[in-house]
């Protein structure tokens, strides 16, 4: 089945830590990749385990689940999402960049899982890849301080 993958890095004025806690929170997820829309999160200990999620793409609305693969307070933090037809995982690699901030790395695996997403595939790898890095620019101004 058909995959692609993007990377982007953001430099954000906030340490690590603080970064890893803000990425807890499930609007951040909202317009990164495929993902438009989120809810009904499950949060234990103030880590984001999962949650429901939802995109438009040509008029078609597809639903899925988030689910955090790895936590690793403050390096890391992964998520599956699972849309039946297409999935991904999101990763988040967060270090200590200019004093005091973070320099992080955030990239997204998207793959077809099923015939008639691989059909549709080149016109979705190409929206996800011409907005993420927009995407990313915009989710490092919401994690800054």
């Amino acid at each position: 089945m058909p995959s692609a993958t993007f990377t982007e890095s953001v430099v954000i004025d906030a340490a690590p830590g603080d970064v890893w806690d803000r990425l807890q929170e499930p609007g951040i997820w909202e317009s990164v990749g495929p993902v438009q829309k989120v809810w009904d999160p499950t949060i234990e200990d103030g880590v984001l385990l999962g949650f429901k999620w939802s995109t438009d793409i040509g008029g078609k609305v597809y639903k899925g689940v988030g689910t955090a693969l790895e936590h690793n307070r403050p390096d890391r933090y992964v998520l599956d999402l699972d849309a039946g037809e297409m999935a991904g995982k999101v990763s988040a690699n967060l270090s200590p960049g200019n004093p005091g901030g973070t320099a992080a790395e955030v990239s997204i695996e998207l793959r077809s899982k099923g015939m008639l997403s691989s059909l549709f595939f080149p016109a979705i790898k190409n929206a996800v890849g011409s907005g993420f890095p927009e995407q990313v620019a915009d989710m490092g101004v919401q994690l800054s301080d």
